[in-house]
């Protein structure tokens, strides 16, 4: 294997054939490696293990497993499951699953760094208020000044006017970092049909100067659902003007909601643009394409409980769809994350604070004490000792559950469940 090669593959099977599956998968540009039985893996494939897999889930994110029949092993906890005889199907299936996770992971990297540009530029547009003012004042000052010329006034009532545009501007970055920090959802009755319809009727002027119909279809029955509505209109926004933005002169833009289920409702837009490629449309939705509507509108309705997809092809446009529960997460869990790895801490911390409130510690330091925690959730490496025993001990006294989370992708499905449960 080159050196510097970064296996990500692990193959756990009878030596001769994992050492042949090893070489096909590397050979095929996909590194592999026989699994020693105990280190972590990022994803591995297992021949016919047979129907317990708890050998495997404890270190493996993602669970590949070459046999059959599939539904017995999705049953013991199978994240995907191959035929046996079907190398290309098998190929497909881990570049797609290494091509997800190299996703998730820029994702996560993107949104840290757009997090610490937001945070700096409303940094930036709160301390520039103070000499703003002072410069304003001044100007008003002189504008007002009688021995000063006409010219001169006029001059530096112009330089009070500027003064106060940029004011407004540092006031609204700072009004739109508040909005997208507040950890709090302004939770209230929404009717669907009334937000469609307001969306679209806020939207027809952009409609009309493009050269396109925008049409509003609401609920058949009114729909009442418990949102924050201020967030929600602003999802609508975005996917209403990008709807209008890629269409053509003469193209419809439809915005529509109803309800989906006894529990949930839709919401959509759908235009008559161009259409977005197969290879795209995962990025735009993961909020890697241009532009930030589809990555706020992604988070917005994950702070619900809901999600965000899309349909599209080639020259037939797209839709747009959001998901919502009726009421969204009434609480949020708080969840007590405990190991010494640090990366781990970070990344399933990172994870679950979409749907939790996360707090961390070292094994050495982990008490349950009196802050209130619903769930602790230990790295299934973290070794054993007598902080721990204590910490269980504590745990059990206070009856909150204790779990060893076998990976990270555990942590993502936790999340999502946790975020559509607790309502």
């Amino acid at each position: 294997m080159p050196l510097g090669q970064t296996i990500r593959v692990r193959v756990a099977a009878p030596p001769t054939e994992a050492r042949r599956l090893c070489t096909r998968l590397t050979r095929g540009g996909i590194p592999a490696e026989l699994d020693d039985g105990s280190s972590r893996a990022e994803v591995l494939v297992a021949v016919d293990p047979g129907t317990d897999l708890t050998q495997f889930r404890g270190r493996v994110g993602w669970l590949v497993v070459l046999g059959t029949p599939g539904a017995a092993y999705f049953a013991a906890g199978a994240d995907d499951v191959v035929m046996p005889g079907e190398p290309e199907l098998l190929f497909r299936r881990l570049r797609a699953v290494l091509e997800r996770l190299d996703l998730v992971s820029r994702v996560e990297r993107l949104n840290e760094r757009v997090t610490a540009l937001e945070a700096g530029l409303a940094d930036a547009a709160h301390d520039v208020r103070s000499p703003l003012q002072a410069v304003i004042g001044n100007a008003e000052l002189l504008a007002r000044d009688s021995s000063l010329t006409p010219a001169q006034r006029a001059c530096a009532a112009a330089c009070a006017r500027q003064g106060v545009r940029a004011m407004q501007l540092a006031e609204r970055i700072l009004e739109a970092a508040k909005q997208r920090s507040r950890d709090v959802l302004a939770i209230g009755a929404v009717d669907l049909g009334g937000l469609v319809e307001a969306a679209v009727a806020q939207a027809q002027a952009l409609a009309t100067q493009q050269g396109v119909t925008l049409t509003a279809v609401p609920p058949s029955r009114p729909v009442e659902i418990r949102a924050d509505g201020q967030l929600l209109a602003r999802v609508l926004d975005n996917l209403i003007a990008n709807a209008i933005r890629f269409s053509p002169r003469g193209g419809v833009v439809e915005a529509e909601a109803w309800r989906a289920s006894p529990r949930f409702v839709r919401l959509s837009v759908k235009d008559q643009g161009d259409g977005i490629a197969p290879t795209e449309l995962p990025k735009l939705i993961a909020g890697l394409g241009p532009g930030r509507g589809l990555r706020i509108a992604r988070e917005i309705a994950e702070r619900h409980g809901g999600e965000i997809w899309a349909e599209s092809s080639a020259g037939n446009g797209s839709r747009f769809f959001i998901e919502l529960p009726l009421h969204p997460p009434s609480s949020r869990p708080s969840v007590l994350l405990v190991s010494d790895d640090t990366r781990w801490l970070r990344e399933v911390s990172r994870t679950l604070k979409s749907a939790c409130d996360v707090r961390t510690a070292r094994a050495s330091a982990a008490r349950i004490g009196t802050k209130h925690t619903d769930l602790v959730l230990l790295d299934p490496d973290q070794k054993p000792g007598k902080k721990l025993e204590a910490l269980r001990s504590e745990a059990k006294g206070a009856q909150v559950p204790v779990i060893e989370l076998p990976s990270q992708m555990a942590a993502s499905r936790l999340a999502r469940t946790l975020a559509h449960l607790a309502v």
